[in-house]
């Protein structure tokens, strides 16, 4: 039998072997095979009325450890008639573990009057501790309000993120895009929006983030109960309870964007969480695991904060082919729109190759974006062509993938486009990758029929403009710095 089981049988150092037994309750396995043979659970659930606080605190978790079923009444009885507020939370943590199903009315009713509580200073943490975890056993009981977005033709100030240079392709997409006319402007962010046409234009594919821009004064500062003052003066909940059919509370997260230190963003959060759920009475509702909003706030270069808003209850299903990535794999949306800068360049005739393809990125984007006659990707990894054959067929996109090093692909067929995403540099030396990108350009003016067109993507500037040097049918027209502190420029190349 386990000696710390033991000891609290005999009423030895209680709380000190209840802590150590749930240390080992942290191995599920362990846990099992003591709840099996060694352990009585119904001893453990006799602590929940032991007059030390600390006891019946450690009692109810490692109950919890213990995935001890036949003591879920002990422990919801337990939390009923707990006056110690540290300790209500324990109970809590335990039922998580749990089938809550007997107890979630009662459960939900206690949330709900914690809801309209209106804790005092010296409350606010363990109230604010219990009302958390009394929302997340509600939410894995399928038990708490989703809520619908019904926003799309309300007059939406919105931001399209994208990369510097991409702002303005960007932009003039959206404007092309729109029916109705919209008024866009260029953001630091991406491309500023004001429209009605928010369920057409979020479909495009050239933006990584789709957020809600608040009406502030530019930017807001203070501390954490100014800023809570000034996100609560904004629009933020008009728009929460104008684009959602269900009415509040709404569970949010903080996001900081642009702090370092770990510590600080932290304690700044934390902090202006518990500032906007008292301010809101009730109507913004912090969660770290079940939220729908996040409430964003870059730093800015003067300290003051930019706030923004995304909702996760508008469906992003842009990017829902990409089942499978791997680590070097480049973001959809990001392909997406270097494909929109090689636009005029491409035509449905095309014959594609995309000559590095990871898990398909690019050849799939190109085919969503405009079809072609026939397509090519290589790759000498198994598993990022395994990942392709899987993402193309999730697409809909008809493909003929090759398991082999690009630098020993032939093929019968000239490409009248060919795309590629260079590998960074990693742990090969210099002279290593001199000799990959010019086996590479070798093979590039190879394939590459007259007129054909070259997408490259890369942060190795030297070996590129190198090797247009060596390869003069191969033209640059266009080059884009796109990722500047990475070094990323994309380069378009003619065949002449």
């Amino acid at each position: 039998m386990n000696k710390n089981y033991e000891a609290i049988c005999r009423g030895e150092e209680i709380r000190a072997n209840l802590i150590e037994l749930k240390k080992l309750c942290k191995d599920p396995q362990v846990a099992e095979e003591l709840l099996e043979g060694e352990i009585d659970p119904s001893v453990i659930a006799s602590l929940l009325a032991d007059d030390d606080a600390k006891v019946r605190k450690n009692a109810a978790l490692l109950i919890g450890e213990l995935r001890a079923q036949e003591d879920a009444q002990a422990l919801y009885r337990a939390y009923e008639v707990e006056k110690t507020r540290f300790v209500r939370s324990s109970y809590l943590t335990a039922l998580k573990a749990l089938d809550v199903t007997e107890y979630i009315d009662s459960l939900q009713e206690r949330y709900e009057e914690l809801l309209a509580y209106e804790p005092k200073e010296e409350e606010v943490k363990h109230v604010t501790e219990e009302r958390g975890l009394l929302q997340q056993l509600l939410a894995q009981s399928g038990v708490l309000q989703k809520h619908t977005f019904i926003g799309w033709k309300r007059k939406n100030d919105l931001i399209f993120t994208t990369e510097r240079t991409l702002r303005e392709p960007l932009k003039k997409q959206i404007e092309s895009y729109s029916k109705n006319g919209v008024q866009t402007t260029v953001h630091p962010m991406g491309v500023m929006v004001r429209t009605t046409e928010l369920d057409a234009l979020c479909k495009l594919h050239t933006y990584r983030e789709l957020l809600h821009a608040l009406n502030v004064k530019k930017t807001i500062v203070g501390t954490p109960t100014q800023l809570a003052e000034s996100l609560m003066a904004s629009n933020l909940i008009e728009l929460l309870e104008s684009s959602h059919r269900e009415t509040a509370p709404f569970y949010f997260r903080v996001e900081l964007r642009g702090i370092t230190d770990p510590a600080e963003k932290g304690k700044l959060a934390k902090k202006l969480a518990q500032e906007l759920e008292q301010q809101s009475g009730g109507k913004l509702q912090n969660s770290t695991t079940d939220y729908e909003v996040e409430i964003r706030l870059a730093r800015t270069k003067d300290g003051s904060f930019y706030p923004c808003v995304k909702l996760y209850t508008i469906p992003d299903d842009r990017f829902e082919w990409r089942k499978r990535t791997i680590s070097a794999s480049m973001h959809p949306s990001l392909a997406a729109a270097l494909i929109e800068l090689a636009r005029p360049y491409l035509s449905e005739d095309a014959v594609v190759l995309d000559a590095l393809c990871g898990v398909g990125t690019f050849v799939i984007e190109r085919n969503l974006r405009m079809k072609t006659y026939d397509d090519y990707a290589v790759d000498i990894y198994g598993e990022a062509i395994d990942g392709a054959k899987e993402n193309a067929k999730a697409a809909g996109v008809d493909c003929n993938f090759i398991m082999k090093d690009f630098l020993d692909f032939s093929s019968k067929h000239q490409m009248t486009e060919i795309f590629a995403d260079m590998p960074r540099r990693g742990k090969k030396t210099k002279e290593e990758l001199d000799a990959f990108y010019s086996g590479c350009f070798c093979q590039f003016e190879s394939l590459l029929a007259t007129r054909g067109h070259l997408f490259l993507y890369s942060d190795e500037e030297g070996f590129v403009k190198k090797n247009l040097r060596l390869h003069g049918d191969l033209v640059l027209l266009r080059e884009y710095p796109i990722r500047p502190k990475e070094n990323g420029v994309y380069y378009i190349i003619e065949k002449r």
